[in-house]
């Protein structure tokens, strides 16, 4: 469960030169960035490898203060109970209390106003205050639970227990989430260390909560009691049996001396997951150099230098890093085949620690699994998913991988005759893995996209503003909902105007109110029927220094029915009254680095408006999810559906109707003519078998590595990566671990399926229920998904939304009728 997700695309948004003349490549020289944090990382490494007691200062040094916290992706880590995020850290001491000294030190403080998100933050110190307060809040309600155990149980006091542990859940989440996005947005370093403080307060705290068997008897009580079930609401029950799952996925039901062993073993997963995570934040800095007439030829120097720090002294070569921007734009486009190959190796063996890292969590993964009485870790990951055993997930990606196959040898086929008539040679060598980029990129340029480039004729086409309309129009036609752009109040922000070198005309004029909000927007969600609010969306959409560096959603709070408010903190302006009840409603953030604005409009790639409606899918099930907890809410579901939305919204970026309503040029006006809409749309589907058998190859390592290990076959992680290569015929490259630096493996261990699993049960619902993109605006089809599936958000059985929206179970065929 996750509150935050990330997207599975990284931008590739660098400016493109067209190639120009082939030049000789100059061998590279890797250059790393040692330092004493690596050497840490390594002392700490042998420590966990060899099951030696860890020190309390080195487990710090993984989780806690650093300058650079907001750039580390956010990483579910461990399973958590009252905080569905997956990040909480296991430390040996619980209930620490906050030092003085931070609170005391002086700190930026906001212009007094609403406060920052519009929640009571408005100095960087109100996040470690807010933290102590959620702790004693909670501690309340522990108390108070306990007493319920001494009371004969009825259904109202089964209720009431329920709402208690949701208020935990909703006090703990209500600093962590808002911590979580501060740390990893503002651009203020003392705002950044103070909620990445209080982050890592609260997951103590959360992990202390995971262990009260207290709070778990509570449950248990009512769980066993059929009669007090049955007369318990559907979410109710819900609430319950997933609770109690989740408490005992972390071996609470375990006797004590076993469950110490099961809480010693998440220690050293947690930590182990955040040396691969904390590893992954040091691959930029892993650099090389290579010639620089070629990488000119494709990247201009200037923007070189803007990501990588330029103190190589020759004019002959330039100082590249293994940064997903750079090396994907010179797959794609360098003529250079030397040049290919030293960017293409240098950045699949980067982050080798993670070799070794990944082999002990790998083994404390299983460790934790079996004391547990799973068979895998696969098996404890899939047990409360859709998929519910790896053999299924097996089964999934088998039949995936067999649909895929044919569409993939015509792909490879394709591909071969397209390097033939560029090299003008008959070579019938299989293409290496650092020309499949270059050559499928020609490929769609020339034979796709009818001769007219990949972008060129959607060029100026797109940009943030068409997209933001386009939003509106949607919410508008399919739920009867009005997304409003409202200014910021004093103190809501978290960008100052300083920030960037240039400043959208229109940011300036619609955000005059709160000078720190000059780059993000915020837009307020009104249901035209009742005109309740359904919550606040915030965009942050460009780069800027120590911003997290991907495309995600975050939930900066979470909608739940506040029942009493004296469990509760003080309802929020934001809040409103819905089926008799005071609603909290949802605040959410879609945060992404999408191209800098260098002009007054900021004008975006097809691949970044696609990007940017996969995380509005997010959006959406948060806002218009209702449930009665918060713990239940929005994208708060099984992992492998929660794409779905998401998915589903991807539709729209490839829907000619819409491509001409967002696709306004920026200088002209003109609509985007319809031969390039055709043009773009014959691309979709291009190579995409071949993508997908990427994905199964990477799912099938994933549930392999974390699957009932083979003891007797001796194979190493890089034998099982390099095997699968050739069971799905894609090409390899001797020596590269691409894996190494695959977050993944720690976000959805065993669980990487999901994104397939996900773009199936769009595909379905896309051909079902938009009629394939005919009905793409329909009410009645708008309808169907929010009140039969996104307003329940994680309230209800997965399987059961599905059918209820379909009104059968999902189909395969949708998703392969396309590439077939």
């Amino acid at each position: 469960f996750i509150t935050m997700i990330r997207s599975r695309r990284y931008l590739a948004a660098i400016p493109v030169c067209r190639p120009k003349t082939f030049n000789s490549s100059h061998r590279n020289q890797i250059i790393f960035q040692n330092s004493s944090k690596q050497s840490l990382s390594r002392e700490c490494l042998k420590e966990y490898k060899y099951g030696k007691k860890i020190l309390v200062n080195h487990c710090r040094y993984f989780s806690i203060l650093n300058s650079n916290i907001a750039r580390r992706p956010k990483i579910p880590l461990v399973s958590t109970i009252f905080h569905k995020r997956g990040a909480a850290v296991n430390v040996f001491n619980q209930n620490k209390s906050i030092p003085l000294s931070l609170l005391e030190r002086h700190f930026s403080t906001n212009e007094k106003g609403c406060g920052l998100f519009t929640l009571n933050f408005h100095n960087p110190a109100d996040f470690l205050s807010s933290s102590q307060e959620a702790i004693n809040t909670c501690n309340s309600l522990r108390s108070t639970l306990a007493t319920t155990l001494s009371q004969t149980l009825t259904p109202s006091l089964a209720s009431e227990t329920l709402y208690l542990l949701d208020g935990i859940s909703n006090s703990v989440c209500g600093v962590i989430d808002a911590a979580e996005l501060c740390r990893s947005v503002h651009n203020d370093p003392s705002w950044r260390e103070s909620a990445a403080h209080a982050f890592h307060i609260l997951s103590e705290y959360i992990a202390d909560l995971n262990g009260d068997v207290t709070l778990h008897a509570t449950l248990l009580r009512i769980t066993s009691d059929a009669n007090v079930m049955h007369c318990l609401t559907e979410e109710e029950r819900r609430m319950a049996i997933l609770l109690q799952a989740e408490y005992e996925r972390n071996g609470i039901h375990l006797p004590d001396e076993e469950r110490e062993h099961v809480k010693r073993l998440n220690g050293h997963v947690v930590r182990l997951e955040s040396m691969f995570i904390e590893n992954l934040t040091k691959v930029s800095g892993e650099y090389v150099n290579v010639s620089k007439q070629q990488v000119e030829d494709v990247i201009p120097g200037h923007v070189i230098k803007q990501y990588v720090p330029q103190q190589n002294t020759s004019t002959e070569t330039i100082t590249i890093s293994s940064d997903t921007q750079i090396t994907s734009t010179l797959l794609k486009y360098s003529p250079s085949a030397s040049l290919r190959q030293e960017v293409y190796m240098h950045a699949n063996t980067a982050c080798s620690e993670n070799i070794e890292v990944l082999d002990a969590l790998i083994k404390r993964r299983h460790e934790l699994a079996t004391a547990m009485n799973f068979p895998s870790y696969a098996h404890r990951f899939t047990s409360d998913k859709m998929a519910n055993t790896p053999n299924n997930v097996m089964t999934f990606l088998d039949d995936v991988s067999q649909r895929s196959w044919n569409p993939y040898v015509a792909e490879t086929n394709l591909l071969q005759r397209v390097r033939q008539a560029v090299e003008q040679t008959y070579n019938t060598d299989p293409i290496q893995p650092w020309d499949m980029k270059y050559y499928s990129t020609i490929a769609k340029q020339n034979l796709f996209a009818g001769g007219e480039g990949d972008s060129s004729d959607t060029d100026g086409y797109f940009t943030v503003e068409q997209c933001v309309k386009g939003m509106q129009l949607l919410v508008e036609r399919l739920f009867g909902i009005s997304m409003t752009e409202e200014p910021f109040q004093p103190g809501e922000g978290w960008v100052h105007s300083s920030t960037y070198n240039h400043i959208d005309d229109h940011h300036k004029t619609n955000n005059t109110n709160d000078s720190t909000s000059t780059m993000i927007r915020k837009f307020n969600f009104w249901n035209e029927n009742d005109e309740h609010n359904m919550g606040i969306m915030y965009l942050d959409l460009y780069p800027r220094q120590g911003k997290y560096t991907h495309a995600a959603h975050f939930t900066v709070r979470g909608g739940c029915a506040i029942r009493d408010s004296t469990y509760f903190q003080k309802p929020n302006p934001n809040s409103n009254r819905q089926n008799g009840l005071e609603y909290q409603s949802p605040i959410v953030a879609l945060v992404c680095n999408l191209s800098s604005p260098s002009t007054e409009n900021s004008i975006l790639s097809h691949s970044e408006v696609e990007t940017l409606f996969h995380e509005f899918g997010h959006a959406l099930h948060s806002l218009l999810s209702r449930t009665a907890f918060q713990h239940l809410s929005g994208t708060r579901a099984a992992m492998d559906f929660i794409e779905t939305p998401s998915h589903l919204m991807e539709q729209y970026a490839w829907h000619p109707e819409f491509l001409k309503i967002i696709g306004i040029h920026y200088s002209t006006g003109d609509t985007l003519p319809t031969p390039a809409i055709d043009r773009l749309l014959n691309t979709r589907n291009a190579f995409r078998a071949t993508e997908i058998r990427n994905q199964i190859l990477l799912a099938n390592f994933d549930q392999v590595i974390f699957g009932i290990p083979d003891l007797s076959s001796g194979k190493s992680t890089s034998d099982i990566y390099a095997e699968l290569h050739v069971k799905h015929s894609i090409p390899f490259a001797e020596g590269t671990h691409f894996y190494s630096r695959f977050g993944h493996l720690v976000t959805y261990g065993a669980g990487y399926y999901s994104y397939l699993y996900a773009s199936i049960f769009s595909a379905d619902l896309w051909k079902k229920t938009f009629g394939g993109g005919s009905h793409a605006f329909s009410r009645d089809a708008g309808m169907k998904v929010w009140k039969k599936m996104l307003v329940h958000g994680g309230a209800k059985d997965p399987n059961l939304m599905l059918e209820a929206v379909l009104g059968r179970k999902p189909e395969v065929q949708p998703f392969f009728s396309s590439i077939e």
